[in-house]
């Protein structure tokens, strides 16, 4: 009886004892959730809900957009439509036979500069001459050519109040390349000529945006003896090419570009006859274009025939960043979403609710729309967009899927990620900017293929 006591004793600590082993492992290898993280990791119907609201703005977002490139035509055009058809997108979005009707007539290009560029030209010669005895003036040379490259060379005042700025090498207009190429001109504000082609660029890309929110680069007509594309070939067509729409390429920071010229316009200048009900439509389908990218692969009507799986792109998770078709550079991407043209969106999307609160403070849904995007992207970001480097610890990706691929790399253009610190992306999730430098770091080293 003794016995069959001591070994039932015996037999008890071994299962308490398995059972406190057990629990500090599990304690161990499974920490319990954050508070914050609790609910939705535990509770499926709440995160499903979640998801399904996100769908939803998304959806609402591309009914909001159809509706507003519907109330911006002229009797002449025809709807920016999306058809399924096997060659994708073999409708084109605005009838050829237009040509070149209805195109604004060229007042003049800038053959005489305006005094304040020649008095800016002079100042800054001065110091450079001043600064380097020998060299100044091989300097000065240098900024003379470059400076008023822009106004010399691309730039066209057009009839309706508009100004049509060329990439340069290229007889078209992108949206990025013509935001960046008159920054330099901005402190110049309060020369009447420096206004007229600003604020006449805001309203040339406000037209662009119109007759194509996806697209990159545009032209004011069909030129004659074609080159190339402006033959309008099926092969251009299929493309989603029009008599406007040189490039349907998708780019996030084409869209973004415009915003940042707006609102460093508005904050230089305080200037404000320009941002009136055109402008704010424009800026809407700037914001539904970038909440339908949200869920690109569920509802998104866009598609190239560069990318792959049906010329949409390969398949990406909602991560609360916003899709991107290809990169400044014009080249596809690999992954979809695009962590430095996302940065730069969370940006100007800050700019934006700025400018709108002291413009249209009615616009109240416009608002919440951008709030919220804004939080999704650089929850997105923090979430999605940073992973570990055996050498540089954690650093944002290039480029990622939503399914925790990505792409360490960068490019050399802007934005980058070289270039965030440039453009002033500051995130809540990274307040010491330790990512920016561990990033950085990666950036410019070979272990980044793309350096030299």
């Amino acid at each position: 009886m003794r016995k069959s006591y001591v070994r039932l004793k015996f037999l008890y600590i071994i299962i308490a004892m398995s059972f406190i082993l057990n629990t500090i492992s599990i304690t161990y290898f499974f920490p319990p959730l954050p508070s914050d993280l609790k609910h939705s990791a535990v509770d499926s119907r709440t995160w499903n809900d979640n998801i399904l609201s996100t769908i939803e703005r998304s959806t609402k977002a591309l009914e909001k957009l159809e509706r507003l490139l519907s109330n911006v035509m002229s009797p002449n055009d025809q709807p920016w439509i999306w058809i399924s058809t096997g060659e994708y997108p073999s409708v084109p979005y605005q009838p050829t036979k237009l040509l070149n009707e209805h195109i604004p007539k060229t007042l003049y290009n800038i053959t005489k500069l305006p005094k304040s560029v020649i008095n800016e030209v002079n100042r800054v010669c001065k110091r450079l001459k001043e600064c380097d005895k020998a060299g100044g003036e091989i300097w000065c040379k240098l900024f003379q050519k470059t400076y008023v490259n822009t106004l010399e060379t691309t730039t066209t005042l057009l009839d309706d109040n508009s100004t049509y700025i060329i990439t340069g090498d290229i007889d078209l207009m992108w949206l990025r390349d013509s935001s960046a190429q008159v920054h330099q001109y901005l402190p110049l504000w309060n020369d009447s000529d420096i206004q007229r082609i600003i604020e006449g660029l805001i309203r040339r890309q406000i037209q662009f945006i119109y007759s194509n929110p996806y697209g990159s680069a545009f032209r004011l007509k069909l030129r004659p003896n074609p080159p190339s594309d402006d033959s309008l070939l099926p092969i251009h067509t299929r493309k989603g090419r029009n008599v406007h729409v040189a490039m349907h390429n998708y780019e996030l920071d084409s869209l973004c570009y415009h915003i940042r010229l707006s609102y460093s316009w508005w904050k230089q200048s305080q200037r404000t006859h320009v941002f009136d009900d055109q402008w704010l439509v424009a800026i809407s389908m700037i914001i539904q274009v970038m909440i339908i990218e949200q869920h690109h692969t569920q509802i998104s009507p866009y598609r190239y025939t560069e990318l792959q799986n049906n010329y949409q792109g390969i398949p990406v998770a909602y991560t609360g960043m916003t899709w991107s078709g290809f990169r400044p550079s014009d080249d596809p991407t690999t992954y979809g979403y695009l962590i430095p043209s996302n940065m730069m969106a969370s940006v100007v999307l800050e700019q934006l609710t700025e400018m709108i609160l002291n413009l249209f403070p009615e616009q109240i849904q416009l608002l919440q729309q951008i709030a919220q995007l804004r939080a999704d992207i650089l929850s997105g970001l923090n979430t999605y967009g940073v992973t570990d480097h055996p050498k540089y610890g954690k650093i944002y990706a290039y480029e990622t899927d939503g399914f925790f691929k990505y792409l360490l790399v960068d490019d050399a253009n802007v934005p980058s990620l070289l270039s965030a610190s440039y453009f002033d992306f500051k995130t809540p999730y990274d307040p010491s900017n330790k990512l920016i430098q561990s990033t950085r770091q990666f950036v410019l080293s070979k272990n980044n293929t793309l350096f030299f």
